[in-house]
């Protein structure tokens, strides 16, 4: 009687585990996908950093954003292309995208030179709902500080 209702326990696990298994797919596939975002932004906030360091202000010049249009417009991922991130702003941050890649980026500083907004703005699915990743950027001083904000990530 106990192996019979170990037998039922089991099989029912490994139905729901089957049922759950796409999604959990789907999950764990736009996770890997929306680190992206983060990767490139604090990548790009690293250069910020670093021209601050130098000058004590953000770089003058907004980029972005780039690419137009979007990924899904193209079958959802976009492919490298130097001639994508040749604009001044992505020039003067010295940044370009060497891999394929899911999200629109774009910097936008304050004309004061104190702080600047970073963005990464992509629909991993291409459903129509937009994941947005923003990264904004405040000098103190010779240093930099981050605060995060998302939307709808991984989307």
């Amino acid at each position: 009687m106990l192996g019979r209702r170990l037998r039922w326990i089991l099989t029912l696990l490994a139905l729901c585990a089957i049922a759950t298994c796409p999604a959990a797919k789907r999950s764990c596939t736009a996770k890997n996908q929306a680190r992206e975002a983060t990767s490139l932004l604090e990548h790009l906030a690293d250069r910020v950093s670093t021209i601050v360091a130098v000058t004590g202000k953000v770089p003058p010049t907004p980029a972005g954003p780039t690419p137009l249009p979007g990924c899904c417009e193209v079958g959802g991922t976009c492919r490298p292309d130097m001639l994508t991130w040749i604009a001044p702003g992505w020039r003067e941050l010295g940044f370009s995208i060497d891999g394929e890649y899911r999200y629109t980026y774009q910097y936008l500083p304050d004309p004061d030179g104190q702080s600047a907004l970073l963005r990464a703005v992509g629909d991993l699915d291409c459903d129509g709902e937009t994941g947005i990743y923003e990264l904004r950027l405040h000098v103190k001083g010779a240093t930099v500080q981050r605060a995060w904000h998302r939307k709808n990530p991984y989307e």
